[in-house]
């Protein structure tokens, strides 16, 4: 057939096309830090002119980025995007969002749900609070773990190896006066953590912005799967309510617990 041969050549190039950009976007994922471009392209098994163009390419579409420090590459904002709109399909956040709701009609403040991600976390749902003055949380935004509420809970569910590696690999930035930026500091409120049950964060990541939480467990109480919070302006927040508000959390955080045995058995 006239012509045959060119487009089966064609379709195979272009199968062959797909699979080098997934071989590099699966390297980035699987990598902690920046990677070069020759590193990649040894790690991949392409050469590094491949490599290079098919980068370019990824970056032009948001899949990529580059950093200006090193030129090391690491994986975009619209591979987030991507993965933020799978989340928000997901069982956890189908069987969560009912009781973020809940839980905010019973407090009466901002509720929602955190996973850990490559040492940072991610917004799963949320339910936003009524008030005329409620707190804003950020959705489909990567944040850091170590002056967060739902971070530190996280942080504090990670096996002595996993969190070991967490310290090493985080760098610590400022941003407000009461951020945690000692490490020795952290693995003192981390360890806090783990024997009181829960977290605060009272404006360590954002001015006027005070959090308390709680950790999500999975159906066998052996793995922390999530974090879920409350948020609430400074004016709002009062230590004394503090026990009050976690133990209307943790009654939503078992049922979530409970309803993913439900969908795991």
């Amino acid at each position: 057939m006239p012509g045959g041969r060119p487009r089966v050549k064609a379709q195979v190039d272009s199968v062959k096309s797909v699979t080098k950009v997934l071989d590099i976007l699966e390297h980035l994922g699987s990598t902690k830090g920046a990677v070069s471009v020759s590193e990649l392209a040894r790690m991949t098994g392409l050469n590094v002119s491949t490599a290079f163009r098919l980068l370019q390419t990824l970056m032009a579409r948001g899949y990529v980025e580059q950093q200006i420090s090193d030129r090391g590459y690491l994986l975009g904002p619209r591979i987030f995007q991507m993965g933020s709109v799978y989340l928000q399909g997901s069982d956890l956040a189908a069987i969560a969002r009912p009781h973020l709701e809940a839980l905010r009609d019973e407090v009466g403040e901002t509720a929602y749900l955190v996973i850990f991600s490559q040492g940072e976390i991610v917004q799963l749902c949320k339910a936003d609070g009524k008030q005329a003055v409620s707190a804003s949380v950020r959705s489909m935004v990567r944040e850091p773990a170590y002056c967060t509420a739902t971070g530190k809970v996280l942080l504090s569910g990670l096996t002595p190896d996993e969190f070991d590696k967490y310290v090493a690999d985080t760098s610590m930035q400022t941003f407000t006066p009461q951020t945690i930026t000692s490490k020795a500091q952290l693995r003192r409120e981390i360890a806090k953590v783990q024997q009181q049950g829960f977290a605060l964060d009272a404006e360590e990541f954002v001015p006027n912005l005070c959090c308390v939480s709680v950790p999500v467990f999975d159906r066998d109480r052996e793995r922390t799967i999530a974090a879920i919070s409350i948020a609430m302006p400074k004016m709002r927040f009062k230590r004394s309510l503090v026990t009050g508000w976690c133990e209307r959390m943790r009654a939503k955080a078992a049922l979530i617990s409970q309803q993913l045995g439900l969908i795991e058995t």
